[in-house]
């Protein structure tokens, strides 16, 4: 067990600080984050794999898996044992998922910035097995298909609170200027700092601070073990996740999105950048 000196020492704890949040702030986007991953994977697999068995060995698989990486406390608080009950695990993700006052929540350390921690770790072990077992059971292309739907829900699920957030009422308010506010946001929601480093009527371009997530997933597995999934996913999956955004906005067709750098593929920074189609 980490000490409180160590768990204070984690990567996060400056990335949160440098964009203004705390663990009491951002607690909730890992807990409950996990829990809405876990529910847009279970509609996922219902939606998409017609055999209930093989749905099952997802799962199985993905939370056998969870358990042998050692997040102690997670393992306790989810109820996760050797041989997972997968029906008990999917409850209390539930359970969390539509309480914000859910004991497990705060449970998941003896204080705040444990327990934002643990969620942050147990949310990045979640998402690796997810494609892992996804990629193991259904196949490249169909596992992929699937995690990046995952994804475009996270992506679409808050659209409507920065587009009230920003006065966003419709495509006329789009200009890059503030797609670089919306990027922004995005980003520094999940505690990674953002830094523009090119804007214009034409262009928005910024470079990624500190990624908690890949920071952690890379701590915990081993950067080898790490890049077996996000080599795979990261580019696909991410620039995916700003063209369902576009869509959603209604200006996909002015606007395009890319990424071509990624701190979790090998690169010392993520860079994203919008361009104005011509």
């Amino acid at each position: 067990m980490e000490s409180r000196e160590q768990v204070l020492q984690n990567p996060a704890f400056p990335a949160l600080k440098e964009v203004g949040h705390t663990p009491e702030d951002d607690i909730y986007i890992w807990s409950q984050g996990t829990a809405f991953h876990n529910q847009n994977l279970l509609d996922g697999l219902k939606e998409n794999v017609a055999d209930p068995t093989l749905r099952e060995k997802v799962l199985y698989d993905l939370w056998g898996y969870f358990y042998t990486v050692g997040l102690e406390k997670a393992n306790e608080v989810l109820g996760i044992d050797e041989k997972p009950d997968i029906d008990k695990i999917n409850k209390t993700l539930a359970e969390i998922l539509n309480d914000r006052n859910h004991p497990a929540i705060i449970g998941m350390g003896e204080y705040m910035e444990e327990a934002f921690l643990n969620w942050l770790k147990a949310f990045t072990i979640y998402d690796f097995s997810a494609y892992t077992y996804l990629e193991k059971h259904l196949g490249a292309k169909d596992g992929l298909r699937i995690y990046m739907s995952l994804w475009e829900k996270f992506a679409l699920g808050s659209l409507d609170h920065w587009k009230q957030t920003l006065g966003i009422k419709d495509p006329s308010d789009i200009d890059m200027n503030m797609l670089g506010k919306l990027s922004q946001a995005y980003w520094e929601s999940i505690g990674i700092p953002y830094h523009v480093t090119k804007q214009s009527q034409d262009v928005h371009e910024a470079e990624l601070g500190v990624c908690s997530y890949y920071a952690n997933m890379k701590a915990i597995l081993g950067e080898e073990k790490a890049r077996s999934m996000t080599l795979k996913t990261e580019a696909a999956t991410s620039v995916n996740y700003y063209d369902a955004i576009l869509k959603a906005l209604g200006v996909f067709d002015k606007f395009s999105f890319t990424m071509d750098k990624f701190q979790c593929c090998g690169d010392e920074t993520c860079r994203v950048r919008f361009e104005r189609r011509k």
